[in-house]
């Protein structure tokens, strides 16, 4: 199993990658462009149909801006050598993910898969408590959050979400027993390694995002094409060099929704 552990200086590189490549639709964007080459606003609208015309501006302008595209027109957006960069951080996300999503049998594609591992290790927190028992083991709460830094309220929040990801677990069943990672948080030093490469030559920007907003609609049809059978588009967004067709819109009809961010 990969080492786990990562230093001080690594899990402040992996905070700035994951703040740079989680926001939600970073990953489908960047593998769509770099299939198609070169992409405006309505290309990126007609090829993810359930993003309206003003989501897919506030995409492509945020991470035009974190340095992931760039603009080699007015209007058109190409992958940037960051951006290029980032494949095999999705690569890693998605393999992270095959093995320890708990997702079964269900065909995922693989940007989706990328982003939802990054969703796991998204938020106010949730590296800083991943390195501190990393780096020392099995904490009681007590000693977590002091170590976390964050207030009483963000830092219980914050477990709860790393325990229903599945990264967190307690070494027992009583109230005072320590957190520790789970087999599959164990397994992330891969993921760790790849992200703290990617942003050491990634462009030094300052990184601001906003959620993503969809409507329930909107949301629908992304989980739709999102969570497919693999017979039904055969390697969509699976990192092959081959440019792969748009999203059919019989796609859009199958499957169904899944927790999205």
């Amino acid at each position: 199993m990969p080492e786990h552990r990562i230093s001080a200086d690594n899990a402040a590189l992996v905070g700035k990658a994951i703040d740079r490549l989680a926001p939600r639709w970073t990953t489908w964007t960047l593998q769509t462009i770099a299939q198609h080459g070169q992409m405006t606003p309505t290309g990126m609208t007609a090829a993810l149909p359930w993003l309206t015309a003003a989501n897919s501006h506030n995409v492509l302008r945020r991470m035009h801006t974190s340095g992931l595209l760039d603009r080699p027109d007015f209007g058109v957006y190409e992958v940037s050598p960051s951006g290029r960069n980032a494949q095999s951080v999705h690569r890693t996300l998605a393999s992270w993910h095959r093995t320890h999503s708990g997702g079964g049998g269900l065909a995922v594609a693989e940007a989706e898969r990328a982003e939802d591992t990054l969703r796991r290790l998204r938020g106010e927190g949730a590296i800083d408590i991943l390195h501190d028992l990393s780096q020392h083991g099995p904490l009681p709460h007590g000693v977590l959050l002091k170590a976390s830094g964050l207030a009483s309220g963000s830092f219980y929040y914050r477990l709860q979400q790393l325990q229903q990801d599945q990264l967190l677990t307690r070494t027992g069943p009583s109230f005072r027993a320590a957190y520790t990672l789970t087999p599959a948080a164990q397994a992330l030093g891969q993921v760790y390694a790849e992200l703290a490469g990617f942003e050491s030559t990634a462009p030094s920007v300052a990184v601001q995002h906003k959620p993503t907003t969809l409507s329930a609609a909107s949301t629908a049809r992304a989980s739709a094409a999102i969570r497919r059978t693999p017979s039904t588009v055969p390697g969509l967004f699976s990192h092959a060099p081959a440019p792969q067709p748009h999203v059919p819109a019989h796609v859009t009809a199958r499957s169904h929704p899944s927790r999205t961010r």
